[in-house]
């Protein structure tokens, strides 16, 4: 249901979408298999282009953008207590507030036990993440070909029944992009030049994927099967996940495998969406902090792809604005209480408690008021 509010000083009638969890009866698959493509933009598969990601989305259900809240790595915040970037544990608990008390232990992996679960990355970020899953498999510096490697070896011998599965490399070539370092190099701050390694990484990463698929396939693990592919962030056109470019708050994601509408197209969704889904894939309990919807329209072929929530899309742009005040003004702000991604693990704390929409009109009056108090 869509709540609309009035906020004073001549703004008027913004809505917000309140985004309950869905309550439809869960169907059940032997396996859900989240795969992460580091820093995925959700341009690449189309304009790289991403050749087995989109075969796989022909087949299954694609949803244009994944929206997330801007993509921050808290370093002053005391709060903030992750190893990972923001989108990482927002992902796996489905909810924005992940400075909330017990949110490692609402993260989707622990609605598993005690049945066999994998997380296989060639990164050494994620730990803070990794926490519920029975295997952690964390190698850093490896190529993304480990990876595939190792979650084949682990289906074969311990057949977990959820997987998280990072590709890393991606990630760390779109972040080389950005360094002043190689000013000298064509692709430079720009990911889509043709030598980019950004691109060859996701190019890459995406064989990877198609030989994984066919793997499972001759394996008869493929029947039975459901995969997510997505990002878990953006990417800046000029490289890594500046949390303020537009570009780096949306990947996308495709849904395949069993029971998923083929060729279907939503224009998208949100991060918080990703842990009840996999919730509801497996006959499991959502995650008891996740906020997020069942994206139900991707297996049932009579639903209508539902109204686009905006709540994330609104959060970011207020984020992006309040951004560029003076830094006096910024400081006179968040002494009001507007929090900023930097607060991250305090936003749970405002009298909106963990309702999102409530955040979010409450920091749009706290940014209103601010500015009209600046005024002469």
């Amino acid at each position: 249901m869509a709540m609309t509010f009035s906020l004073l000083f001549g703004i008027s009638l913004i809505s917000i979408d309140a985004a309950p969890v869905s309550g439809s009866a869960p169907i059940r698959v032997e396996r859900v298999i989240l795969f992460i493509i580091d820093g995925l933009a959700d341009e690449a598969p189309e304009r790289l282009p991403m050749s087995q990601l989109q075969k796989l989305a022909e087949r299954g259900c694609t949803y244009k953008s994944m929206h997330l809240p801007l993509p921050g790595h808290p370093r002053d915040d005391p709060n903030y207590s992750w190893s990972c970037s923001m989108p990482n544990p927002m992902l796996m608990a489905g909810t924005p507030f992940i400075g909330t008390e017990g949110i490692r232990k609402s993260m989707i992996q622990h609605q598993f036990k005690p049945e066999e679960t994998a997380f296989i990355v060639n990164a050494y970020s994620y730990k803070d993440v990794s926490g519920g899953f029975g295997v952690y498999f964390s190698k850093p510096h490896r190529e993304d070909a480990m990876v595939i490697t190792e979650t084949k070896r682990l289906l074969t011998e311990s057949k977990p029944v959820f997987m998280r599965v990072h590709l890393q490399r991606s990630g760390i070539e779109g972040e080389k992009c950005s360094k002043d370092k190689y000013v000298d190099m064509p692709w430079h701050r720009n990911i889509w030049h043709p030598s980019s390694p950004y691109r060859k990484a996701c190019l890459r990463a995406d064989r990877h994927l198609g030989d994984f698929v066919a793997w499972l396939e001759e394996k008869d693990l493929w029947k039975g099967t459901v995969l997510l592919v997505c990002g878990d962030h953006g990417q800046a056109n000029e490289g890594w996940h500046e949390p303020y470019s537009a570009s780096s708050s949306r990947t996308t994601l495709v849904i395949v495998g069993e029971g998923v509408v083929p060729g279907r197209r939503v224009e998208s969704c949100e991060i918080f969406d990703i842990a009840p889904t996999i919730a509801h894939l497996a006959g499991r309990v959502t995650p008891p902090m996740a906020i997020g919807r069942v994206l139900k329209e991707a297996f049932d072929p009579e639903l209508s792809s539902p109204p686009m929530s905006e709540n994330v899309s609104r959060l970011n742009q207020l984020l992006r604005t309040t951004k560029t005040r003076s830094p006096s003004q910024l400081t006179a702000l968040r002494k009001r209480g507007f929090l900023t991604i930097d607060d991250i693990g305090q936003w749970h704390t405002t009298k909106a408690g963990t309702d999102f929409p409530s955040f979010i009109r409450l920091q749009k009056q706290l940014a209103s008021e601010s500015r009209l108090s600046e005024e002469p």
